[in-house]
């Protein structure tokens, strides 16, 4: 039985294995068992003579139109998809994007607009050159870009699609190598055993809720691999180690919301609903994969700071469309670094080790940024620097939620030394709301009452080089905003522009009398 297995095993990697080339192009072929995009296809090559096309799956990730009462999906968001396709590179591409239909592209741009060297329309097809790996969208016919999405949108569902040109994934398994248990789809996977490696055959794959992960072990789901369920570890500190990795998708589609669950589940199960979750947490290292349809908070490495113990998140995308639906908490111990995070509820809380590089996008309920896990620094920096915020859109106008800098009343203690905000670019040509709430108690007409909240000052932020395209398009003012135990001051901006004029006095933004301190520099003037 077990050389049938590993023949088997050996028969579907041959079959299903995917395209590559000498330049380092790797696209992967169909996920056996699973629809491609019905919107866009999607066709790649490289950038040198001679160099052909290959067919790219597209996949789709879809937000149910479903009342939000029974499963938490946005209603405003009903129908919308986003198509994506994951490949690896280790040089320039040319991706030609094309709708299923036949109907023509009439025009096409791309976010971040800096990560592509060109984009151009052709024959009713979208051309974008990416000279090295990187995570764009590629907004076609205006689609956000052209109109406001956010607050009062009746339109149609808008269809999206992001490329995903991936650097050359490191140590990627065969299913016969040693230590590796190859998984067939429709098999359930052994959670424990004498292997080393978990390998997620090509196919579609459900694991159920709350697959256990175990200490020293990787867990790959390859490029034509689709994997439905959650992975999450149940004592604190048994799960170190892990490698949770490959450019395939892990999805909680077919999953409830944890607030909707009949019988009711109790609030201290709801972390099983997490797509990933591992409590007490080390060395671990999530690289590659999307995310997709979370039912709740979708990536959550659990740990306070551990030096020389880091986890890290690389290379990863997350797609979201409920709420609850937020993208990633690194808590005291996560680098983050090249993601690309698309949540209807928050993007990430800032706090851990770094967040560089990483793409953010909100539609109806999110923060880019929130600031209420902001620690306070006394050995070291906390750097979130080479970031975009290319969509910054809400369904809602005054609450505490949105916004791409929100602290929203929740700090609770002292923070804000040691914490850099470096080479951000908001390039939203059309946000819903202010870039601004750092709010320690709220305001009216943001809460019905003003009301207090807890005591502990901000201060000691640098925002150095933060580049915003566009002002809100329901005019919302930028806000600073304290209480008499919870003041805000000694926060320095340097190069601090909106619609490319710089901003130098502290009248940008509206504020009470707790807030004082504010610097301004017209440009950065050092780079710590």
């Amino acid at each position: 039985m077990k050389r049938v297995r590993t023949l088997l095993a050996i028969l579907l990697f041959a079959l299903h294995s995917p395209a590559g080339a000498d330049d380092g192009l790797v696209v992967y072929p169909p996920v056996p068992g699973l629809a491609a995009s019905g919107h866009y296809k999607v066709r790649i090559r490289p950038v040198r003579p001679g160099g052909e096309w290959q067919t790219a799956f597209a996949w789709e990730t879809a937000c149910k139109a479903v009342d939000k009462k029974t499963d938490a999906y946005f209603d405003t968001l009903a129908g919308w998809t986003h198509a994506y396709v994951n490949f690896e590179t280790s040089g320039a591409v040319e991706v030609e994007i094309a709708r299923t239909d036949g109907a023509p592209i009439r025009s096409a741009a791309v976010h971040p607009k800096r990560k592509a060297s060109a984009c151009e329309v052709r024959d009713g097809r979208a051309f974008v050159l990416l000279d090295q790996p990187c995570l764009v969208a590629v907004d076609i016919d205006g689609q956000m870009d052209a109109q406001d999405t956010g607050k009062g949108y009746k339109g149609p569902p808008i269809h999206t699609i992001s490329l995903f040109a991936n650097p050359p994934l490191a140590g990627k398994p065969k299913p016969t190598d040693p230590g590796v248990l190859a998984v067939k789809p429709g098999e359930v996977p052994p959670s424990d055993g004498p292997w080393t490696t978990l390998y997620f055959l090509p196919g579609v794959h459900d694991v159920g809720l709350a697959f256990p992960l175990r200490a020293n072990r990787q867990y790959y789901i390859p490029g034509d691999a689709m994997v439905y369920g959650t992975f999450s570890n149940t004592k604190w500190g048994d799960g170190h180690h892990i490698r949770i990795f490959g450019l395939g998708t892990l999805s909680g589609a077919r999953l409830k919301h944890p607030e909707y669950v009949e019988p009711p589940v109790p609030e201290k199960d709801h972390g099983r609903y997490r797509p990933i979750e591992l409590i007490g947490t080390t060395d671990t290292r999530v690289e590659g994969i999307t995310i997709a349809d979370s039912a709740t908070h979708s990536l959550m490495l659990v740990s306070p700071f551990k030096a020389g113990h880091p986890n890290e998140v690389r290379w990863t995308k997350i797609f979201t469309w409920r709420a609850n639906g937020d993208g990633i908490n690194p808590f005291g111990n996560t680098l983050i670094e090249d993601c690309f995070i698309r949540t209807q509820d928050d993007s990430l809380y800032v706090n851990g080790l770094g967040i560089r590089r990483t793409v953010l996008w909100n539609d109806a309920n999110g923060s880019s940024f929130v600031l209420s896990a902001l620690p306070q620094l006394t050995d070291r920096q906390l750097v979130v620097e080479d970031c975009d915020v290319i969509y910054s859109r809400a369904k809602w106008h005054h609450w505490s939620g949105g916004r791409v800098f929100n602290m929203r009343g929740e700090g609770g203690r002292a923070a804000g030394a040691g914490v850099v905000f470096r080479n951000i670019n908001v390039e939203d040509p059309r946000p819903t709301l202010q870039q601004f709430f750092i709010c320690m108690t709220m305001p009216k007409p943001y809460s019905k009452n003003g009301e207090k909240r807890a005591a502990g000052d901000l201060s000691g932020i640098l925002f150095q080089n933060i580049s915003i395209a566009a002002p809100s398009v329901l005019g919302e003012p930028q806000i600073l905003w304290g209480q008499p135990d919870a003041r805000i001051g000694n926060l320095t901006f340097e190069n601090l522009t909106l619609a490319g004029k710089p901003v130098i006095a502290p009248e940008f933004f509206k504020s009470n009398e707790f807030v004082g301190g504010l610097n301004f520099a017209p440009r950065a003037v050092s780079k710590p």
